[in-house]
């Protein structure tokens, strides 16, 4: 027992180590010296504000997982579950993105998940957060590509989450392509389909949610308020998933940025929107690592005291064995 605990903590601060490394990356080579036209003690109250959003976003999209989670059929309690989120989520700042997922699995060993489960779960949610995130990434459409044809791009992938939503039971089909292309084994069906639908919704208001922390820094850099929202939402989230598939780079460090870049120059000067991007970058890394960070440490203080509550309590029957009989 003692040489496993060596191991888990060993384990443990290997980890941490890797993901602080992760995210020191993710932020090198930024242009740090364009965030002196933001950063002023006028703006500190939006940028927290941006800040809260950005983990109010960020929890949704925890409760979307761990929805997927019980549509694959695996039951945990809730700390449990918001433990294997956040240290999956962390994963992303390892390159590889393979870490989180062993991570996850073995988290789901300990809970009594099987890894067909914990794999199903990864897959479904996989499907679930690039369709949502296209479908909200293309609000930035027609700022591109003008009302007309932006809108058409749009209904696509809103026209397939309608679908989804009404019919989930379909998004079996898509996990089952997504295992192929992956060549992955193919994952059991859906237990409770009916799931993946509050999923879904949960998921698109975490894009939503966490690009709005892009509108914050970009009407706070002279972009029009009515004009930037859809534009700056959809950009973090169509950048934000673009860089899901830069597996080699911590959590999509340069793809975003480019293509944030490139969707707010539509609204803003294109030295402001190279300092938008910065700022998303340091705003949202910083809201994702406060938030997990708080989680797991709640999460653990809680196991805690859970634990001493146990030991603190003495087994049933044990008041009358100790209790003498009378005469």
């Amino acid at each position: 027992m003692g040489r496993r605990r060596v191991w888990r903590t060993a384990l443990t601060a290997v980890f941490v180590v890797a993901v602080l490394g992760g995210v020191a990356v993710a932020l090198r080579g930024q242009e740090w010296s364009t965030l002196g036209r933001l950063l002023r003690p006028d703006t500190a109250g939006w940028l927290l504000a941006a800040l809260l959003v950005t983990g109010a976003g960020l929890l949704c999209g925890m409760r979307a997982w761990t929805l997927t989670l019980a549509s694959v059929g695996a039951e945990v309690p809730s700390r449990t579950g918001v433990r294997m989120f956040f240290v999956g989520f962390l994963g992303k700042f390892v390159p590889g993105r393979l870490w989180g997922l062993l991570a996850q699995l073995r988290l789901g060993d300990a809970a009594g998940v099987s890894r067909g489960r914990m794999a199903g779960t990864y897959l479904v949610n996989l499907v679930v957060v690039l369709l949502t995130g296209g479908a909200v990434g293309l609000l930035v459409a027609p700022a591109v590509l003008g009302t007309g044809a932006g809108l058409a791009w749009l209904l696509l992938p809103v026209a397939l989450l309608v679908v989804l939503a009404v019919r989930p039971g379909l998004l079996d089909t898509l996990v089952r392509l997504a295992a192929r292309v992956a060549r992955r084994p193919q994952p059991a069906p859906l237990h409770r389909p009916a799931e993946v639908r509050r999923s879904i919704g949960w998921q698109t208001l975490s894009w939503v949610l966490s690009g709005v922390h892009l509108w914050v820094v970009a009407v706070l850099l002279g972009a029009d308020a009515r004009t930037a929202l859809a534009a700056a939402v959809g950009a973090f989230a169509l950048a934000t998933t673009a860089g899901t598939f830069a597996i080699f780079v911590p959590d999509g460090a340069g793809v975003r940025e480019v293509l944030v870049v490139a969707a707010l120059s539509t609204v803003l000067p294109l030295p402001a929107a190279v300092t938008a991007a910065v700022a998303s970058r340091v705003l949202s890394t910083l809201a994702e690592v406060l938030t997990a960070g708080l989680a797991l440490l709640t999460v653990a203080v809680s196991d805690r005291l859970a634990a001493r509550g146990r030991a603190a309590t003495p087994p049933a029957g044990a008041d009358a064995r100790l209790t003498p009989t009378p005469g």
